[in-house]
């Protein structure tokens, strides 16, 4: 267009360039180098140097993976664990983010600082176990789920985001005889949905890369989820039974072709949610990281 002017590009701005995607490589190298190792035969693992390039392309590492008896049944726990956990998780967190972002609550700032301290100081293991124990919990898959209903940190995040909501929007909702829920379900959350997002997605993760609780309350195999699972198989470095096998060749499989692809198996459907919830993703992080 004619009279606009080209920005001149400066020497920062290629060194600046030059340092974010040398950091963009480091942060994706780990990945991409597991996922090409995932794909390769034990003969290009050995002959690689910086990348494991896939020339004899196989799957047999994710055969290894598919054809252990229990993988089908684990996902599906953790698929459970991960849904109706976050669902409790939110439901828990929404409610407590709500009240603490009152300003008229009595108490309010006494509740905040009893609940900043469960982030630096916990009952201990040992309490904990008992309590569980005690609970008749123990071999249960609620175990996993009910004893971790509220993140302090997600709801401090949630509450500044509950804190953003005008005033006097909720004010004109409840001269109109809107009540708390109303207010909570139809206003608020609505209006602050890249928070809802950021913090779901906390829970997500947590949820479903969990396998030290699990490996602590469950004993029956049946219930581990998936995480537990692959690191079972990961540390006795063998399968635990493997129908259909006679379609993978000994001789292309490996260790590290089997472990980057648990890996990449176990990341799939965290990499498949993530992308719908990008963009509330960002915003949430730095809005909710603002205290007042």
């Amino acid at each position: 267009m004619k009279g606009t002017k080209k920005r001149k590009i400066k020497p920062f701005d290629i060194a600046l360039v030059v340092l974010m995607g040398g950091f963009a490589f480091l942060c994706l190298y780990p990945f991409l180098n597991q996922l090409l190792i995932s794909f390769s035969s034990k003969q290009d693992f050995y002959e690689a140097t910086l990348f494991v390039i896939p020339r004899r392309f196989t799957l047999d590492s994710y055969k290894f993976i598919l054809y252990q008896d229990r993988i089908g049944f684990a996902f599906l726990v953790s698929l459970f664990v991960t849904v109706a956990g976050t669902a409790y998780n939110m439901l828990l967190t929404v409610l407590g983010a709500y009240v603490l972002a009152k300003q008229g609550l009595p108490g309010r700032k006494i509740f905040f600082v009893f609940i900043l301290i469960t982030m630096y100081f916990g009952g201990g293991l040992v309490p904990f176990y008992l309590t569980i124990k005690e609970l008749g919990l123990m071999d249960n898959i609620l175990s996993v789920i009910l004893p971790f209903g509220i993140n302090s940190f997600n709801m401090i995040i949630l509450r500044n985001f509950f804190s953003q909501v005008p005033k006097s929007m909720v004010e004109s909702c409840k001269l109109d005889g809107a009540s708390e829920f109303t207010v909570l379900f139809r206003f608020v959350i609505p209006l602050s949905k890249a928070g809802i997002a950021t913090v779901a997605l906390f829970y997500m993760v947590e949820r479903w890369n969990d396998w030290y609780w699990p490996m602590m309350f469950l004993s029956t195999p049946d219930w581990f989820p998936l995480a537990l699972e692959l690191r079972n198989i990961l540390s006795s470095n063998q399968s635990t039974g493997i129908g259909g096998g006679g379609s993978i060749d000994p001789g292309v499989l490996f260790e590290e072709g089997k472990q980057a692809a648990m890996i990449v198996f176990s990341m799939l459907p965290i990499l498949a949610v993530y992308p719908f919830v990008q963009k509330y993703f960002v915003k949430g992080v730095m809005v909710g990281s603002v205290k007042d």
